[in-house]
């Protein structure tokens, strides 16, 4: 193909300055342009600098969402008396003591005194909620399904007179921009907790599903507990609290997993659900494992195990010194140390078996899940300490995540009192970075779903098998209830807002997951794009805005990319002190196109990597399956303190596989560093676009990158972002480092 003399002429400049940079060590302003375009030069996007961390009001954004009012509550539970938070955030050993002895089961008045009593008053209320507006929803869903199908098939008969190919796409029924309107929601939908007559202010509970159309509130100073009775997390044939988990058989053939344990709080196909409220939602997973069947295994901090799963599914105690069947080393029941805590198997699976074998993991319980649903909130709640991942919803219409504080570890995690100072098995300390697998807000794509019904409500039911017969003798199952209409749910994530956060954790602070793809197959469409079904409430279909992230993996995208991600907002974000900032992620076992990635107003300070961009997240094995990230912008970054910024994209395979160049296509402007000299540079076939960068950005024709304008330190950081407003003490009672809003200078 002939091409226009201009471009044959850039691209020789390209080349020519490559080669000359290539092994040379040059000034930032004399090196690093593969042309001549914005050489050297500096445009300041405002003469007034923004203000990150001030904004209170966003015209890009929908209305702030707002708590029930006392006439739209269906019930009130006040807490018990006899159960009160000490001033860590911690529940009082008293409250529901350990239990670790050798053959003796806790008692489940104590770990699980108010599942029943919530859940029931779930149901009740989502049952009424569907009696008043359940019709209303399924024919709206049926009419625009109706409407969906037949333009479908008016464009399948035109592209076959045409003789093209037509992609049918998957009916997705009313959207949720339509049912949010009022008459879709009942008079009265939620269920609220608050304050006991004397002062108690907490509950504790197994399991919870959120019905449809349901609120949960939880009122300020009162927090929801999570059971540590690792019976109630059991899935039917499956085996939670381990980092060897078998399913009905007795051999540890594979490694633990959160999918063999039940969610913390669960919900599927929903209508205008929601969690709100001041209070607090803490799962625990600093405290000792319990069980109310004696039988049950149970690891012990010193890698040792209380019964086998063999022997448990006999109603039997395996013999002393038998082989662990859980991931530990051999039962001991004469032992006195306590048992494990769900970080102690995150730290045992994840990172020192993980770290031997390469497959290692952990059986442990994520706070909340939920699948397919149109409009979900999350607005004000606290979430700490979560076993596993904080907030994983995928195939959400409509998902709010505004004005929420997570963090994991909090006080209350170092008031464990078997810990002493020490409360990880093999004697480490809690550390931000050693609670692993605690992502905070996951959301992700999904496949699609044809007429399901609403759930309306959930019983959990516990069953016992005759011993002997081969499988867990005692499970907690949970039965949905469900509305008698049906509705479709298309499975993509779309018109998502994470704003006005606080987040605080031990891996991916907000990360948006491409993973399943619903789009049909061969269609190309990507499993995440906020360009598509954009509501007229707001600029924006993926929005990640006004948000202050401490320690963990900052914003990313990734690893599965393999569905597509596409058309973001990211901006007015600061990160203090965190380990990564910025960040795309994958690898070619589950790489995909991540393109038009917008960023700007940003402000990273002491951040290991405040800038993280790889294809090799993992070397897991893939075919076809490669990353592909371009079309990325960063606008206005200031990157204070050192750190290591990684711009990698993926080179092309000469091997076998025969995998194909691509290289990252980023562009920057004014993104700058306080201290360029102290920035750590790592790049390889990469394609970047820069004006008013001072990072050492230099072309390099032996690692593949080509630069497109030229790296200068006359830029002025002052002008570029103001960050003197954007690190705030993170606001809570059971930070580890206080409750002020001090700003950091």
């Amino acid at each position: 193909m002939k091409m226009p003399n201009r471009t044959i002429s850039r691209t020789m400049k390209q080349l020519m300055l490559v080669l000359t940079c290539a092994t040379s060590t040059v000034a930032l302003v004399a090196c690093g342009g593969g042309g001549t375009d914005n050489a050297g030069t500096v445009s300041y996007t405002s003469s007034t600098p923004f203000k990150v961390g001030t904004t209170t009001f966003d015209a890009n954004l929908q209305a702030e969402p707002t708590l029930p009012t006392d006439d739209q509550v269906c019930a009130t539970l006040k807490a018990s008396d006899t159960l009160k938070k000490r001033p860590d955030g911690a529940l009082a050993y008293e409250a529901d003591p350990s239990v670790s002895g050798a053959g003796v089961a806790a008692s489940a008045a104590t770990t699980n005194p108010d599942q029943a009593r919530i859940q029931a008053a779930l149901n009740a209320c989502g049952a009424a909620v569907d009696a008043e507006v359940g019709q209303a929803i399924a024919d709206a869903d049926a009419a625009a399904a109706a409407q969906q199908q037949a333009d479908a098939a008016t464009a399948a008969a035109a592209a076959a007179t045409a003789g093209t190919t037509y992609y049918a796409p998957n009916t997705a029924g009313a959207s949720g921009e339509e049912l949010a309107k009022a008459k879709y929601r009942g008079s009265k939908f939620a269920v609220r907790l608050v304050m006991g007559d004397n002062g108690g202010d907490s509950f504790i509970s197994g399991p919870l599903n959120l019905p449809s159309g349901v609120t949960l509130v939880i009122d300020k100073g009162v927090t929801l507990f999570a059971s540590r009775d690792v019976m109630l997390y059991n899935l039917p044939g499956k085996y939670c609290g381990n980092t060897a988990a078998p399913t009905t058989t007795t051999t540890a053939s594979k490694s633990g997993s959160s999918g063999n344990c039940r969610s913390f709080i669960s919900g599927d196909n929903l209508v205008n659900s929601a969690i709100m409220g001041e209070g607090a939602i803490d799962s625990r997973a600093y405290a000792e494992i319990v069980t109310t069947d004696k039988y049950y295994p149970i690891m012990k901090v010193n890698e040792t195990c209380s019964n086998t799963y063999a022997a448990y599914q006999k109603g039997t105690f395996a013999a002393e010194g038998t082989a662990c069947d859980n991931g530990g080393t051999f039962v001991n029941r004469t032992t006195t140390v306590r048992n494990m805590t769900w970080w102690d198997l995150a730290m045992k699976g994840n990172m020192v078996d993980n770290g031997t074998t390469g497959t290692g993991s952990q059986s442990c319980f994520r706070m909340m899940v939920f699948n397919y649903a149109k409009n979900l909130t999350l607005y004000k709640i606290t979430m700490n300490n979560s076993a596993n991942f904080h907030f994983v919803p995928s195939g959400i219409d409509g998902l709010t995540v505004w004005g929420i504080k997570i963090q994991t570890p909090s006080t209350a995690a170092f008031a464990n009192p078997a810990g002493n100072g020490n409360p990880l098995y093999n004697g480490d300390t809690f550390t931000e970075d050693n609670v692993k697998n605690t992502d905070a807000i996951d959301p992700g794509s999904s496949t699609s779903k044809t007429q399901v019904a609403l759930t309306t409500g959930a019983t959990n039911v516990l069953t016992t098998a005759a011993a002997g017969a081969g499988v867990p003798t005692t499970v907690w199952t949970t039965a949905t209830t469900t509305s008698t209409n049906k509705m479709y749910f298309d499975g993509y994530l779309k018109n998502v807002a994470i704003v006005y956060n606080y987040v605080w954790t031990g891996d991916d602070d907000i990360v948006l997951k491409g993973s399943a793809n619903p789009s049909p197959s061969g269609s190309g469409l990507p499993g995440i794009d906020g360009d598509k079904w954009i509501r007229a409430d707001r600029k924006y279909g993926i929005v990640i805005a006004h948000n202050h992230i401490y320690w963990g993996h900052g914003i990313s995208i990734g690893s599965e990319t393999n569905a597509g991600v596409r058309n973001v907002h990211v901006y007015d974000n600061s990160f203090r002190e965190s380990e990564e900032g910025l960040r795309i992620k994958s690898d070619q076992a589950r790489g995909g196109e991540v393109m038009n990635i917008h960023y700007s107003n940003i402000c990273i300070k002491n951040a290991q990597n405040p800038l993280l961009f790889t294809p090799y997240y993992s070397t897991k094995a893939g075919t076809g399956k490669i990353p592909n990230f371009h079309d990325i912008d960063l606008t206005d970054v200031r990157i204070q303190g050192s750190g290591t910024v990684k711009l990698m994209g993926y080179e092309a395979d000469s091997s076998n596989q025969g995998n194909p160049q691509y290289p990252l296509v980023m562009n920057l402007k004014n993104v700058v560093a306080d201290s360029p000299d102290s920035i750590n540079m790592i790049s390889s076939d990469a394609n970047l676009t820069i004006n008013g960068v001072n990072l050492p950005i230099v072309a390099n024709a032996a690692k593949r990158i080509v630069v497109n304008g030229t790296a200068t330190k006359a830029v002025d950081v002052d002008k570029v972002v103001n960050c003197d407003y954007a690190y705030v003490d993170y606001p809570s009672l059971t930070s580890t480092e206080g409750t002020t809003w001090a700003v950091l200078k």
